[in-house]
């Protein structure tokens, strides 16, 4: 997993952490990085224009695989966050979303998210030519 920026072209998504995020303490709550990371990928999706409820084919759907996140320092309560994005690599039937959220120049948290295509049985499939040709065209390198 990269800590560091990713590869490529990177997509920022900035929010402020709200008290529904935070425990008694005052500091993010680990899954709420998750839900932070997902937003980001909603709006990234709508900023290419796609959407993630409508991915060119009939009971399409996108999901996480796999995920491997490292919690580097604690955000807190008021906190402006950046989530950063960016794809590593496209292939048929899989995407790799490569994170890193920010409190300005501090790293807070750190993932790489492998998606996958699914139809509605939730078996494999490739991803829609249009949405391949999309990626390739932002520079995504094929895997």
């Amino acid at each position: 997993m990269n800590e560091e920026q990713p590869d490529g072209w990177v997509h920022r998504y900035p929010l402020r952490v709200q008290f529904e995020d935070v425990d008694q303490y005052g500091i993010v709550h680990h899954p709420r990085y998750l839900m932070y990371m997902e937003r980001a990928r909603v709006d990234l999706m709508g900023a290419i224009g796609m959407r993630a409820d409508d991915l060119g084919g009939e009971n399409l759907g996108l999901i996480v695989a796999k995920a491997e996140v490292r919690f580097l320092r604690s955000a807190r309560f008021l906190d402006e966050l950046v989530v950063t994005q960016g794809c590593s690599k496209a292939g048929l039937s899989r995407i790799l979303l490569d994170y890193v959220i920010l409190r300005g120049s501090e790293q807070i948290c750190a993932a790489q998210l492998t998606l996958a295509f699914v139809d509605g049985s939730g078996r494999p499939v490739r991803a829609p030519l249009e949405i391949r040709a999309e990626l390739q065209r932002l520079g995504v390198p094929a895997g």
